[in-house]
């Protein structure tokens, strides 16, 4: 059996592949899929679908940070949503690991129309089990484009061959005939055992009813929600089989009717639905709780570096120093987050309440860039760390004293002092101004929110 694979962090990084407009799709989403999945799990793929993207279909790369603020999801809740996408079919998750570093491709993937929906008999079955009988029947009515049966009709149409004769057929590929993607839900083979499946039809000479690839999906995709052995398929097979031109084949409907009323009024079991069916471990996650630590973290992450230094220090950037610190962040990529972090730990090993020269701050950003700081909090343990072996160095040089209390050993630094300020009042309104903002102040840093906002966070 394949163990559902959890890998996410929110600072892995990821960015969305994309080969068509998902708006083609909006009604389909919203009358089929939303029922099913659920508000988060739609909001996800139309959050993925509105990304831009470059020629290459790929859009840039984002932390997930980006996911989990802009749709105000908890980690576990979008680890669901995204889930219960990919067991749908509507999104491919690609992971891979760069020393260390995460990186995913969430490969988008089109809703099926209307029509395909409503001949996929596992997501039919469950739609209707979901809206009830009515308003399914209101919806087929209103959106199916089978408004006739062509059912009695025997298809005389001429094939290619027929028509057009080919010195060659080697020379000519049709690959692209058979080779058509479908999509749907993405269900493991290995659930239904088609070979006993095959040995019990063989009985009754129907093995081929089920050669078809897009028959034998559907069979699989019931199998899976009534959950369904291969001896009682093959019972249900038999019963809904039905001859057409001369040939027999398995009428979907009527196996998908036989079944559901097999299991709901013989075996005496819910109705299938998504809901009911979740994996209990996927769900039964307990939400992780954030540290003041990591709240803190988070809140910096958020905020771009005009702000921060402005409200959490008192200083106002001038426009020289905001276009420094912007070619700054460009040259070494560092994430707002740590750039902030960075920013602050600079003027305090400086002295002064002002923005250092640029060379200085650069300095001390080479050192960092060869850190993973992927956010403050790293940034923040990273400066922590630095202190703590400081103090061991400091305490190893230092002359002994005969004191009981040189024999204690500190295992960690606390939290650096200046920062340990910051979060204690992050988001509050600072008692005792650094220094007095002035109006020419207030309208220079008016302006740098404007530029800032008009080219997006840097």
């Amino acid at each position: 059996m394949i163990i559902m694979n959890n890998k996410f962090s929110v600072k892995d990084y990821y960015c969305v592949y994309n080969d068509f407009d998902t708006s083609k799709r909006i009604k389909e989403l919203h009358n089929l899929y939303l029922p099913l999945l659920g508000n988060d799990a739609i909001s996800l793929y139309t959050f993925f679908g509105s990304k831009m993207l470059s020629d290459k279909n790929l859009s840039k790369s984002y932390l997930h940070y980006d996911i989990l603020d802009n749709l105000g999801l908890s980690d576990n809740k979008f680890l669901i949503a995204r889930k219960k996408l990919e067991a749908l079919g509507l999104i491919q998750s690609l992971y891979f690991d760069n020393n260390g570093i995460g990186q995913f491709i969430y490969k988008i993937k089109e809703a099926l129309s209307f029509e395909e929906f409503f001949n996929t008999p596992v997501l039919a079955k469950l739609l209707e089990n979901t809206l009830g009988s009515n308003n399914y029947s209101d919806l087929v009515n209103y959106y199916s484009l089978d408004k006739v049966s062509f059912k009695s009709f025997e298809d005389i149409s001429a094939k290619f061959s027929d028509v057009f004769r080919l010195e060659n057929l080697n020379d000519f590929s049709f690959d692209y005939i058979t080779s058509k993607s479908v999509n749907g839900p993405n269900f493991d083979e290995y659930f239904f055992d088609f070979d006993k499946l095959n040995f019990y039809l063989a009985n009754s000479y129907l093995t081929d009813v089920i050669s078809n690839p897009e028959v034998k999906n559907k069979i699989l995709g019931l199998a899976h929600i009534y959950k369904m052995s291969p001896e009682d398929m093959s019972s249900a097979i038999e019963k809904s089989v039905e001859i057409s031109n001369g040939a027999s084949e398995i009428n979907i409907n009527v196996l998908s009717d036989y079944i559901a009323q097999l299991n709901v009024n013989v075996r005496k079991q819910e109705v299938p639905t998504l809901d009911r069916m979740i994996n209990k471990n996927l769900v039964g996650k307990k939400e992780e709780q954030l540290t003041e630590d990591e709240k803190f973290a988070k809140e910096v992450d958020n905020t771009n570096f005009v702000e921060y230094l402005n409200k959490q220090v008192g200083i106002v950037l001038s426009k020289i120093d905001a276009k420094n610190i912007e070619e700054l962040q460009s040259k070494y990529n560092f994430p707002t987050g740590v750039l902030n972090i960075l920013l602050e730990y600079s003027i305090k090993q400086s002295g002064k309440n002002s923005i250092p020269h640029i060379n200085y701050i650069d300095k001390i950003a080479s050192t960092w860039s060869a850190q993973k700081l992927f956010g403050a909090k790293d940034a923040i343990d990273f400066v922590r760390a630095n202190r703590n072996q400081k103090t061991k160095a400091f305490s190893t040089n230092k002359s002994p004293q005969k004191s009981y209390s040189n024999n204690r050993k500190s295992n960690h630094a606390p939290f650096p002092e200046y920062l340990q300020n910051r979060q204690n009042s992050f988001n509050q309104s600072k008692k005792e101004e650094d220094r007095v903002v002035t109006k020419e102040d207030e309208d220079t840093f008016k302006d740098l929110m404007k530029v800032l906002y008009n080219k997006g966070d840097v």
